[in-house]
């Protein structure tokens, strides 16, 4: 297997800690050869999904998961899609431990990955006010951790995830139901209920509603104009339902958001 083809842009560097914006062109449905980890790193989503095989777990690193890599580690990284995918990687600079980057891996509230987002914007561009290091720990603090899958209900939930990470990432506004979902983890939807919220913490419309916001904001920093349009994609019922989506879990309007994230 041949090293997956990558992009990589210095977003900030300092003496403790290196970001990087690593944008993936391999095509789906293939896993990389594998990797060491080099010094202790935290991936976080920026567009796109990638699923993580790490000390015999799988992770998916959809828009709301980080993942922390310790040196040393052997990992193997699989696209879900064929479209590229992009990350922003948290480094150690060598020689130096970091108490963040200890092997784990979170599940982000839409608000983080809206702070984080902002941030990786500012310091693209020379102008960010607050450390890395002081946000990282803020939104991680917060953060609960993602148990690996294990036990016989595992895969029906890793399928229910990799099916409503694909079809939030559509732009075809075909409607789905979590009826849908059980069908594409083929399970029931009782069962599958209860297996995903004992696996991820999260209900299935919990998790529905937060990866749509994780979705909206990505679009939003990619430059969407028709905020309508959208929303419809997205599954909300229109541009206000949305909107208040987004007061309440980010603090922001979209508009408010797209500004922000492009200025």
């Amino acid at each position: 297997m041949e090293a997956m083809p990558q992009n990589r842009t210095l977003l900030q560097q300092t003496t403790t800690l290196k970001v990087e914006r690593v944008v993936l062109h391999a095509p789906s449905a293939q896993w990389s050869p594998d990797y060491v980890v080099a010094s202790p790193r935290l991936v976080l989503p920026a567009s796109g999904a990638t699923e993580f095989r790490v000390a015999g777990q799988n992770v998916l690193l959809d828009g709301l998961t980080a993942l922390s890599l310790p040196a040393g580690l052997l990992y193997q990284m699989k696209p879900c899609a064929d479209a590229a995918r992009t990350s922003i990687v948290v480094s150690a600079q060598p020689g130096v431990g970091h108490a963040l980057l200890a092997s784990d891996a979170w599940a982000l509230s839409p608000r983080a990955v809206w702070l984080l987002r902002r941030h990786w914007r500012a310091i693209g561009l020379g102008r960010a006010g607050e450390s890395t290091q002081v946000l990282l720990q803020t939104v991680l603090r917060y953060a609960p951790p993602v148990a690996p899958f294990q036990g016989r209900s595992a895969p029906a939930v890793q399928r229910a995830q990799r099916f409503m990470v694909a079809r939030t990432a559509a732009t075809d506004a075909v409607p789905w139901t979590l009826n849908d979902v059980a069908d594409a983890a083929c399970s029931s939807l009782f069962h599958l209920a209860r297996s995903f919220r004992k696996h991820t913490g999260l209900s299935l419309h919990g998790y529905r509603q937060r990866l749509r916001l994780a979705t909206a904001l990505q679009r939003l920093e990619e430059g969407e104009r028709d905020i309508a349009a959208l929303a419809h994609e997205l599954g909300y019922s229109s541009q206000s339902h949305l909107g208040a989506a987004f007061v309440r879990e980010l603090g922001v309007t979209p508009a408010q958001a797209r500004r922000e994230l492009t200025a």
